[in-house]
């Protein structure tokens, strides 16, 4: 969809067209936001159907919007990933990496999961109280650790430091929510970036931030970091002020 200012405020012939609204160019600017969020992030088609994903129906973690569209740029193919609390987030990885482990803490939702034969997906049912244990004795390191878990998120981040190799990230999500968390992970020598934005299925904005290990390096998954946003506007062809110069 396309919002732009009529011609002629005297343009009576465009100003009378049934498929033209006339609004002030403050409304015609928020009409397009709202319209970015609610078709091309996929907002109103969450809220419908309950189910995390675009408007072109790409499921997606319940996480802000920025992170996803960023992960979406990375070519993650290699990657080992631990999740620590499954969900929409589990197919999303699978469809991006080499394997995912999802630690569940419900049984039921775990069920869920295993019932989605995920090729490169294995889930296992854990609890609040063992999880940690479990990563410390998993016996093997992670590219991505994603922290998501319904249960004390500071003992599993710190797990999680344990099993995380080097060039690799963890993912917390609402991470304003766990500031000691988010301290544990910076004392730690990772490079904390914050994704501040709206996500599927909740009205207000939140946190997904990223802690990076000093040897991360983002690898491009489409030839060009960051790719066109969603909603965006697309220059890089024939920009001019981006010319390689000696």
């Amino acid at each position: 969809m396309l919002w732009m200012r009529a011609p002629s405020q005297d343009d009576r012939k465009t100003r009378n067209r049934l498929d033209i609204v006339d609004m002030p160019g403050v409304a015609a600017f928020q009409a397009s936001a709202l319209h970015i969020l609610s078709e091309g992030l996929g907002f109103r088609k969450s809220l419908e159907q309950n189910v995390c994903m675009l408007g072109d129906d790409r499921v997606i973690p319940m996480m802000s919007y920025g992170l996803i569209e960023y992960l979406m740029g990375l070519d993650l193919s290699s990657c080992e990933v631990l999740e620590l609390g499954g969900g929409h987030s589990t197919e999303f990885w699978a469809g991006r990496v080499k394997s995912v482990l999802t630690l569940e803490s419900d049984s039921g939702w775990a069920d869920v999961l295993k019932a989605k034969a995920l090729a490169n997906v294995e889930v296992r049912a854990t609890t609040p109280d063992t999880i940690a244990g479990e990563i410390s004795a998993l016996g093997r390191n992670f590219d991505i650790v994603v922290v998501d878990i319904s249960g004390n998120r500071y003992r599993c981040a710190r797990a999680a430091l344990q099993v995380l190799r080097p060039g690799g990230f963890i993912l917390l999500d609402n991470a304003d929510w766990y500031p000691n968390t988010t301290a544990l992970l910076r004392s730690a020598d990772l490079i904390e970036v914050d994704f501040h934005d709206f996500r599927p299925l909740r009205w207000y904005r939140c946190s997904t931030s990223l802690f990076l290990h000093k040897d991360f390096r983002a690898r491009s998954r489409h030839g060009r970091l960051p790719p066109p946003s969603i909603g965006g506007k697309d220059i890089a062809d024939g920009n001019q002020w981006d010319i390689v110069t000696d």
